[in-house]
């Protein structure tokens, strides 16, 4: 019995006092980094999901901002691409100084390299400037008014996390392409045929609503068939570029013009009249004719073209069927002009 006793006692007397003194100071260390992590890796993680909820750059950019916002306040996010024009803003102010801020980062953001911004010191403001890819040819720019310690612990975070950010930029720019690309007219850079219907269905709902007159353009190009047979397609289709850019010069902005398929165009007209519709179409007959495209013994080429006004409570079935029986109508008669 003694034996047992002292063994025992050996036993718990064996436990180093200094190891045993250590240990919870390594483990509560421990503890606190494995947190720190966890919250870290749980930001990251929710900032994943907040991007993953967009698809477009723009969405994707207040997603970023509104999960900085609880460690860093600011101003404005802003990325550029370098081969794009457009800009994508995060801006947390209103009003004229909202326009501000947006025309200060663009100037910044065209000029990256530059040391200061007499702008951004008036309104005491610090702006950073990030770039993104491995060429460094994209730009993240940060406007706030955090200074000294705040700034050196978030501008870390930031950086640790600009490689993920990156790569999902890169994955909304390729969507932005592609979904771009299936609303193109791969030739031409026009509308295709699908956006010339949503379009139209818009501008109808506006007309009625509003009550401002709505002019369709059925166009179709003449002696086009003797250039692709006698030239072939390559100069067919260098002379489909030159008359949609041609087409494009004649119409507005708000105007809606796309290529339906071959050598045939469409346009919507919001707020035309049929008269000035016509002066417009003949203005484009004219254009097309002084562009002196030809195959030998062909004539000239030429559009014609048809109109039609829509009316409330018609179909845009029906509405097409009105210019595009106009046009043929135009054709019969003679061709390279306008029929109502």
């Amino acid at each position: 019995m003694g034996i047992n006793v002292n063994l025992s006692s050996r036993r718990k007397n064996s436990i180093d006092p200094v190891l045993f003194a250590s240990k919870p100071t390594d483990l509560i260390a421990e503890i606190e980094q494995f947190r720190v992590e966890t919250l870290r890796l749980e930001r990251i993680y929710d900032l994943h999901r907040k991007l993953g909820e967009s698809l477009d750059l723009d969405s994707m950019i207040e997603a970023f901002s509104r999960w900085l916002t609880p460690t860093l306040q600011h101003n404005l996010v802003a990325f550029r691409h370098f081969n794009r024009q457009n800009m994508s803003t995060a801006c947390s102010c209103h009003g004229p100084h909202r326009q501000q801020l947006v025309e200060v980062a663009m100037d910044l953001l065209d000029c990256p390299d530059k040391e200061d911004c007499g702008t951004i010191d008036h309104l005491g403001l610090n702006y950073h400037i990030f770039p993104l890819g491995e060429k460094k040819q994209d730009y993240l720019l940060l406007l706030h008014s955090e200074f000294g310690q705040v700034w050196q612990e978030q501008s870390k975070n930031i950086k640790d996390i600009l490689n993920d950010l990156q790569g999902t930029i890169e994955r909304a720019l390729v969507y932005e392409d592609l979904y771009e690309q299936a609303r193109r007219d791969a030739l031409t850079g026009l509308d295709n045929r699908r956006v010339f219907q949503e379009r139209a269905k818009q501008e109808m709902r506006v007309s009625d609503r509003y009550g401002k007159p709505l002019i369709m353009a059925c166009l179709d190009l003449d002696h086009f068939k003797a250039i692709n047979d006698q030239l072939g397609h390559g100069e067919g289709d260098l002379v489909l570029k030159r008359v949609s850019e041609e087409f494009a010069n004649c119409v507005r902005d708000s105007d809606v013009l796309a290529r339906i398929g071959g050598d045939e165009f469409a346009m919507i007209l919001p707020n035309t009249t049929l008269t000035n519709a016509q002066f417009l179409m003949d203005r484009i007959c004219q254009s097309i004719k002084e562009l002196g495209f030809k195959a030998p013994d062909s004539d000239v080429l030429g559009v014609s073209i048809g109109l039609a006004q829509w009316q409330p409570d018609t179909s845009l079935d029906c509405w097409w069927e009105l210019a595009d029986a106009a046009l043929y109508r135009a054709k019969d008669n003679g061709r390279s002009r306008v029929s109502l």
